[in-house]
């Protein structure tokens, strides 16, 4: 047929309309379905030369032809196929229509919308009878349809158009019924996870979209709930890939479309779902007694009229159920309002669901000022709106006390509505979400923070969704809600996998907890008493929400002096209950923003909003704290809410400052502390008679062990920096085992002081040297290899700080590790060193006043007895108590005092068992000085000389100086030294501690004088000094 023959035609060609005007063609964006009414109206202005197409009430095509022609007289107008005049017959050019007919009209007038929507009656051509010549069909009345009720259709419906001759056929009408159908499956699995009724859910619905195919059979919606009673309960101990069952029931509505009888229907679904269907390792299975399909009468959803404040009145048409209605907007007619008409499950009736205008604007524009919206009533058909323009201001505000107000109320109100989309939800949260970013500090924040958090936690309750869980995710915050299967829950994990600073944030959920996470929080299983287990309707379980705040800019907590929140807040809470008191705790794990090097002290908490007058703040009640480290702190809580870790700021490390000075100083400390005690262990190696008694080969073995903790120290952070996890593992190994043992020898020289100055007498050891070096180094090298077996990752390098370069280090990375195998050892060690320099003290302060009440020399024993114990402090380690008392406002005076003795540990030992000690002197001399010896006394710390020849006297066994001359023995230091033994000295007896260790004979018997301490003995003379007989007795 040739088009300019078409002066006015309509049909639906490849499911979109076409129109014909004046011998052109149109097609009009409109997706035609089957089996929907549609409405169509075609308007043409001559004078406008505007055409104008309508869809169901919406302006749908608008356009203006350059042509001002009209319909001419003496043509003709047929329905259902495309035709022309042939020698004054009208002949069928295309295939007939197949569908209903309804509500024909023509005007010779231009019509407004509104009258359109009033059913108005043609006056050129209407849907009268007398119209139409309807040869053989007959039209069928239908009371349901949209203007039924008027006068002209009262008694008409859309007859079914068939060919024309000559092609003939039976009449049939299209019916369009709705069936119920109730059935219970099993479903089949070989997973370790039982699945719970969302994956029966998900399952069931691929299974229906395979069996339902084509337009004949559509499921409209269906619900699924656990048939508990009949069902096998999930064994959690099952073996593996041992196949088990559950039993569901499944209520569903299917619409059928089709000419056959609603028996033959209801028959032939029962028959489609009689059958298994397999997917994965699901599978389900349905028995044919149990299935029911009964077909229900649902009446279409009436035409019904929507008022809105602030985008207009809407007329819904009659409408079909499950099907949507469409009408145009107010303000912007090519978008559409959106109308469905749904169908109640259990009521099986259909209903108007809420009008979606979320595509129309507003009559009027909102105002371009936060405050000014305060004025704005907030409602379904707004809300979107008000949200999307405090977005867009936002970048331009000042976000003062008074907008902060403004912003959170209107939020507020949002969500206090009845259902919150996703769409909206999002923005909700990207507002707060750029409020929270910008970091406002003081007292407007603190003002709004409790309104915010309600917010938060109120929105993601009336979040609409239908999967297992929904998520919405901003630059820095996160909110996840999900409605679990109670009969199913085993626990509940919820981790923050990824974030940083505004980032990449990235949240996940599982059934076991997080191992590694920037935040988690793991429910318990114990709390499936709180998510409505007893109901069997999914809608009615509780759902759980979980949160997480990436900005601490939030919880500011005004009463705290003394600590700061160091981590971000997670929260966890369920929907309508209160969780407190639980016997079996929620475990909350929180990386640290700051890295908590020093080891302060930290606190688990939760936000209680009615602290601080109602402003909210952090309360420790019901946490407690199971583990921390430098980089993860491990809460457990009896209830839900929002958590967080507190820093005690007067336990953290110190400033960047200090902290750089002190590591100077650490640094420069064990260097010098290095290159003495290579001098001192070279000194003793090289001379073979100072290395002859115990108490230097105790020396000898402590300052090894000082030496290989300082170079391993001293190398620690340039090892690290190769990021080599078994070298790193190795280095902290080392000095782990180097500082135990530095401390177990200092031990060992404590225990040498006790036998040889307070037991004395009967204190053999037999092969002494080799028992205190199993001890001094076998007992740290059980210590490691126990933390070894355990668990090597306790070693390593936990920091990535860049704005410190001396943060990268090997050491202990687990704090329980270190407090059981560092400090509780060196403290252990510290009593024991600090009670025997304590009981020395008071043995040789007990000795000397039994021997010599009186002294005119008393200031210079006093200075002696002061420079001997600092030198003993040293030797035992004492010193490293400082680090006991840095604490509160001389914590730093400490750490320096710290940093200063025990890194200098090596050279104060040079300077007292080397420089001050004569016999050392002595023999450097000999040996390194080829005979020089030019001076017969030393210095104030040597004793004094005796006359020449002289020798010591035998003491008398009921002496009390017996004791003291029973302890002196040949070698390379003297117990005690004073010239009370010499002839014409004074009678003051002036204690060297410095070398009380020097004692070999309190232990050797195979001295055979100290079994006698009667018998004499005189001095014997060095060989290489040439000089005349001298008693001396060396400090």
């Amino acid at each position: 047929m040739d088009i300019n023959d078409l002066e006015l035609g309509l049909s639906g060609e490849n499911k979109q309309l076409r129109l014909y005007v004046f011998g052109t063609k149109r097609d009009i964006e409109i997706e035609l379905a089957l089996f929907v009414w549609y409405s169509v109206c075609c308007s043409w202005d001559t004078r406008k030369q505007l055409l104008e197409v309508y869809c169901n009430g919406e302006l749908r095509h608008t356009e203006t032809i350059g042509s001002a022609g009209c319909l001419k007289p003496n043509g003709s107008l047929v329905l259902g196929h495309l035709h022309k005049r042939k020698d004054g017959f009208i002949v069928r050019v295309s295939n007939s229509f197949i569908g209903s007919l309804y509500y024909f009209q023509m005007w010779d007038r231009v019509l407004g919308q509104e009258e359109l929507l009033d059913c108005a009656m043609g006056n050129m051509v209407s849907w009268k009878e007398e119209y139409w010549n309807f040869s053989s069909i007959l039209p069928v009345a239908d009371h349901h349809l949209r203007c039924a009720g008027s006068s002209e259709a009262s008694s008409t419906r859309a007859p079914t158009l068939h060919p024309l001759p000559p092609t003939s056929s039976t009449s049939a009408t299209v019916q369009l019924s709705f069936f119920s159908m109730d059935m219970k499956f099993s479903l089949f699995y070989k997973t370790e996870r039982a699945p719970d009724y969302y994956d029966a859910r998900n399952l069931l619905a691929n299974w229906f979209s395979i069996i339902f195919t084509g337009e004949e059979f559509v499921v409209t919606n269906f619900k699924v709930r656990g048939n508990y009673p009949q069902s096998n309960v999930y064994n959690r101990a099952h073996v593996k890939l041992k196949q088990m069952s559950q039993s569901y029931i499944c209520k569903a509505i299917i619409k059928a479309t089709s000419l056959e009888t609603q028996e033959a229907l209801s028959l032939k679904i029962k028959q489609s779902l009689n059958d298994t269907y397999e997917e994965g390792l699901l599978s389900l299975y349905v028995k044919p007694e149990d299935v029911a399909v009964k077909p229900i009468a649902l009446v279409d959803c009436p035409e019904s009229f929507s008022h809105t404040t602030y985008k207009g009145n809407y007329s819904w048409p009659l409408t079909k159920p499950a099907a949507k209605a469409e009408v145009s907007c107010k303000r912007n007619p090519l978008q559409s309002a959106v109308r469905s008409c749904g169908i109640h499950l259990e009521l099986e009736q259909a209903f108007w669901r809420k009008p979606d205008l979320t595509e129309c604007r507003l009559l009027e524009e909102l105002p371009d000022n936060i405050l000014d919206l305060q004025d704005i009533m907030i409602t379904e058909e707004n809300a979107q709106d008000v949200a999307e323009q405090i977005l867009h201001l936002l970048p331009n505000a000042t976000l003062q006390m008074e907008e902060l107000e403004v912003i959170t109320s209107k939020v507020s109100e949002i969500v206090r509505l009845a259902d919150v989309s996703v769409a909206l939800a999002e923005s909700i949260l990207s507002i707060l979400n750029y409020v929270l970013l910008q970091e406002i500090e003081g007292e407007n924040m603190r003002k709004v923070t409790n309104s915010i958090l309600k917010t938060t936690e109120e929105m993601g309750y009336k979040v609409a969704y239908t999967e297992r869980n929904t998520s919405v995710i901003t630059t820095s915050m996160a909110l996840l809600v999900m409605r679990p299967d109670p009969s199913m829950f085993g626990g509940l994990a919820f981790g923050v996998t990824s974030y940083n600073r505004g980032l990449d944030l990235k949240i996940n959920i599982q059934e076991n907890p997080f191992k590694e996470a920037l935040a988690s929080v793991f429910l318990p299983e114990s709390l499936k008493k709180f998510l409505g287990i007893e109901h069997s309707d999914p809608e009615k379980h509780s759902k759980i929400q979980f949160s997480f705040f990436g900005t601490t800019s939030l919880f500011v907590d005004d009463s705290l002096m003394k600590e700061r929140l160091n981590t971000y807040v997670v929260s966890a809470s369920i929907e309508n209950a209160s969780i407190q008191t639980l016997k079996e705790p929620v475990t909350i794990t929180l990386q640290h923003i700051d890295h908590n090097t020093g080891n302060a002290a930290v606190h688990c908490v939760f936000w209680d909003f009615q602290k601080n007058d109602g402003l909210g703040g952090w309360n420790t009640s019901g946490c407690e704290m199971d583990s921390t480290d430098r980089n993860y702190t491990i809460c457990f809580c009896n209830h839900l809410t929002h958590f967080g870790v507190l820093l005690d700021l007067a336990r953290t490390e110190i400033d960047a400052t200090q902290d750089r000075i002190l590591t100077l100083i650490s640094y420069a400390g064990c260097g010098a502390s290095s290159l003495f005690l290579c001098i001192t262990l070279v000194t003793y190696l090289a001379l073979e008679k100072l290395r002859r008694d115990i108490p230097a080969k105790l020396l000898l073995n402590l300052c090894a062990a000082l030496l290989m903790l300082n170079v391993v120290f001293l190398t620690n952070s340039w090892l690290a920096s190769f990021n080599q996890p078994a070298l790193c593992i190795t280095v902290a190994v080392l000095l782990h085992y180097f500082l135990l043992a530095a401390f177990t020898w200092m031990c060992l020289e404590s225990v040498q002081f006790y036998l040889a100055l307070v037991k004395v007498f009967n204190v053999y050891v037999p092969k002494y040297i080799l028992k205190c070096s199993i001890a001094g180094w076998g007992i740290p090298a059980l210590v490691i290899s126990t933390v070894l077996i355990i668990n090597k990752d306790f070693y390593g390098d936990g920091s990535h700080s860049e704005s410190n370069p001396f943060s990268n280090f090997c050491w202990i990375q687990e704090n329980t590790v270190f407090y059981i195998s560092v400090v509780a050892y060196i403290f252990l060690i510290f009593l024991i060193n600090t009670a025997m320099f304590i009981t020395v003290l008071l043995q040789i302060h007990s000795m000397k006043s039994r021997t010599h009440k009186r002294s005119r020399f008393w200031k210079r024993g006093f200075l002696q007895d002061f420079k001997s114990a600092f030198s003993l402090m040293f030797l035992l380690g004492l010193t490293w108590g400082f680090v006991f008392f840095a604490w509160g406002a001389v914590r730093i005076l400490f750490l320096y005092l710290f940093s200063i003795f025990n890194t200098l540990q090596g050279f104060f030992i040079f300077v007292f068992h080397c420089l001050m000690k004569e016999e050392v002197v002595k023999q450097c001399r000999v040996h390194f000085c080829w005979g020089r010896c030019w001076r017969s006394n030393y210095s104030d710390w040597n004793g004094s000389g005796a006359a020449a020849g002289s020798t010591p006297r035998c003491l008398n066994p009921d002496s009390p100086s017996q004791a003291m001359w029973n302890l002196h023995s040949n070698g390379t230091s003297s117990m005690f030294n004073g010239s009370d033994f010499l002839p014409r000295t004074s009678s003051d007896i002036h204690f060297r501690m410095a070398e009380v260790h020097s004692n070999p004979s309190a232990l050797l018997p195979e001295d055979a004088e100290t079994k006698h301490p009667c018998s004499q003995r005189i001095f014997p003379m060095d060989p290489g000094l040439h000089y005349p007989p001298k008693a001396t007795f060396l400090h």
